[in-house]
């Protein structure tokens, strides 16, 4: 990334809008997740608070910041009990593949309306980082490192000898991609990816 694009970024109002777009997505995927692992018979997003519309429960402090810098970012993980849902590791699954799924439909419903406000520059902003951020958390998601949603449909498929091992050292997974951030490989990685996601809404909005 270039260093302009870094330093138009904290322009107060591009962070203001990159901020509220993050809570905007965070909100229905984060509480939709928890609703479907409560259905499910696990009660402990629940009890973790998560089962919520309130989307600052939902954010981590350094995804949101990678949202508003580089265009990508992650929440905070629901906490999921694998083995207090009706269904176990298929339970876990569902509720894993359910976060990108979920992204998918937030950046249609974000497009549509980001489309039909363009007379609002502030609200168009908002809707269209919405719209860019969800699709690239769909995305980023799918990595298989913990505690993203990839590493869960892993542990998932994984044998029960091996998927409790893997799940169990999400801490590190959390470690590993805060070093690969520090270290810019994320961003060089998502780079090209995020690229081309904007310039598709940008031709497909008239942006």
């Amino acid at each position: 990334m270039r260093e302009f694009d870094i330093l138009a970024r904290l322009h107060p109002l591009e962070l203001l809008s990159g901020f509220i777009a993050v809570m905007v997505l965070a909100a229905p995927r984060e509480y939709f997740k928890a609703w479907i692992a409560s259905l499910l018979g696990d009660d402990t997003p629940r009890k973790a608070g998560r089962l919520s519309w309130n989307p600052l429960v939902h954010l981590d402090p350094i995804g949101t910041i990678t949202f508003m810098l580089f265009d990508f970012g992650w929440t905070r993980p629901i906490p999921l009990r694998p083995w207090r849902m009706k269904s176990g590791k298929r339970g876990l699954l569902l509720v894993s593949v359910a976060g990108p799924v979920l992204n998918i439909i937030e950046a249609f419903v974000f497009a549509l309306i980001a489309k039909n406000i363009k007379e609002n520059a502030f609200t168009f902003s908002v809707m269209y980082k919405s719209t860019k951020y969800s699709l690239t958390y769909g995305f980023f998601s799918l990595f298989p490192i913990p505690p993203l949603d990839g590493s869960k449909i892993l542990g998932a498929l994984l044998p029960d000898e091996y998927s409790e091992w893997y799940l169990k050292y999400e801490i590190y997974g959390t470690l590993f991609m805060l070093s690969m951030l520090v270290l810019w490989i994320l961003p060089l990685m998502m780079h090209p990816f995020v690229n081309i996601i904007d310039k598709i809404l940008k031709l497909w909005m008239g942006a």
